[in-house]
């Protein structure tokens, strides 16, 4: 077997603990999304209370930032992560059971719980397999997007299999999470915990200070309010342009796998430049270009911009994240400046299911409302070019 490709199995068998997590850590959201017209009609929900389903669960994401030098008390990254998995699958329980109360109390869980996991899996990294950082965070944060654009595309088909209802839709997801929980328990169980290594519990608060940190912050910021202001209603912006639920469903879940199949190489060949300032720049243009084509255009051609739009968002979050690996030195300094960008990038996303929904109630148009994504894109490329430095920042 040539060296490189038993190099490349090496490095996946390593990172297979946090391709197994990353399974678990988009599904559970991003599934409400085409089965909104579903909850609007069974429920009777507004457009905000549906878009703040989702705010919700990104809001939990910036809040969490708060708890977790708490949560670091629990013990090793391993733990955390083991931690926050067995969370979720209780969240997914109780969502999938329980009554329109429950299902925004449970989107809070799912949203706690995988806020820790984002939080977790960048230091992780650092920790366990620093010198392939590119390459790791590409496969894993594609592993999401694979799961997915899954989650999306069987939500409405389980949704009307049976009686169940979109509760259907959930169950896949559910013993996902069971089945991964057991197997970190299992791996858990196996380690020793001297091996484990134990994250610090205070937060780098010279970070605030950085220009730099906060460039990154700004650039993960951006492409959050991008990718859950436009996953929101994606489905529903195919819908009043003539296309099925159904097929809705599936073109949005098709084009964000294509983009994540794309973005899977993108974090490691970026890592061996030695800034990636052009790039994000670029990226941001497209996605801007694409935005103002899906105002504009109708019919099949909507795939074609919303392949771009795809290929943009799946290559800029991983971006994201590897910065805050790539420009710290220490997994201490990764997990602040994790911390730091996720508390106040999902902050910021949290806020852009309700404009664009609020545009589309103000103006019944949803090209009015596709121009703030398009006005995101350009600031995304802006915000990029400051945060593609090459420079590691100084505490």
């Amino acid at each position: 077997m040539p060296e490189n490709v038993q190099s490349l199995r090496s490095v996946i068998g390593e990172g297979l603990p946090i391709f197994i997590t990353a399974i678990n850590m988009r599904a559970g959201l991003v599934i409400m999304s085409p089965l909104y017209p579903i909850l609007k009609v069974q429920y009777n929900l507004s457009s905000f209370q549906l878009s703040f389903l989702t705010s919700l669960s990104v809001l939990c994401f910036a809040g969490s930032g708060l708890i977790m030098p708490l949560v670091a008390k629990i013990g090793s990254t391993n733990r955390v992560i083991t931690f926050s998995l067995a969370m979720l699958s209780a969240a997914i329980f109780f969502r999938t059971v329980g009554n329109v109360s429950m299902l925004f109390m449970a989107s809070l869980a799912v949203g706690i719980a995988i806020a820790i996991l984002n939080f977790s899996l960048p230091v992780w990294v650092k920790e366990n397999a620093p010198d392939h950082s590119g390459l790791l965070t590409g496969i894993y944060i594609t592993v999401m997007g694979i799961f997915a654009a899954l989650s999306i595309a069987v939500a409405v088909p389980l949704a009307e299999a049976t009686s169940w209802g979109w509760r259907f839709a959930m169950i896949p997801w559910l013993l996902i999470a069971v089945a991964s929980t057991i197997w970190w328990f299992a791996k858990n169980a196996k380690s020793s915990e001297k091996k484990n290594q134990t994250s610090h519990s205070t937060f780098h608060r010279e970070l605030f200070k950085k220009p730099g940190a906060w460039s990154i912050t700004l650039f993960f910021g951006f492409q959050s309010m991008l990718f859950y202001g436009t996953a929101t209603w994606l489905p529903t912006i195919f819908v009043s342009k003539g296309y099925s639920l159904f097929h809705a469903g599936l073109v949005v879940s098709i084009t964000g796998l294509f983009g994540s199949l794309i973005g899977v190489a993108v974090p490691h060949y970026a890592s061996r430049l030695k800034n990636i300032q052009v790039l994000l720049l670029i990226l941001g243009a497209l996605i801007t270009v694409s935005f103002i084509g899906m105002i504009f255009d109708s019919g099949w051609r909507l795939v074609f911009w919303l392949v771009i739009v795809n290929i943009g968002l799946a290559t800029t979050f991983p971006l994201s994240l590897m910065l805050t690996v790539t420009r710290s030195y220490e997994a201490s300094e990764t997990r602040s400046l994790s911390i730091m960008a996720q508390s106040v990038g999902y902050l910021m996303a949290a806020i852009s299911p309700g404009i664009v929904g609020a545009i589309f109630d103000s103006t019944n148009n949803w090209g009015s409302a596709l121009i703030f994504p398009a006005v995101l894109g350009a600031l995304l490329g802006l915000v990029g070019f400051f945060a593609g430095k090459s420079e590691k920042i100084k505490i």
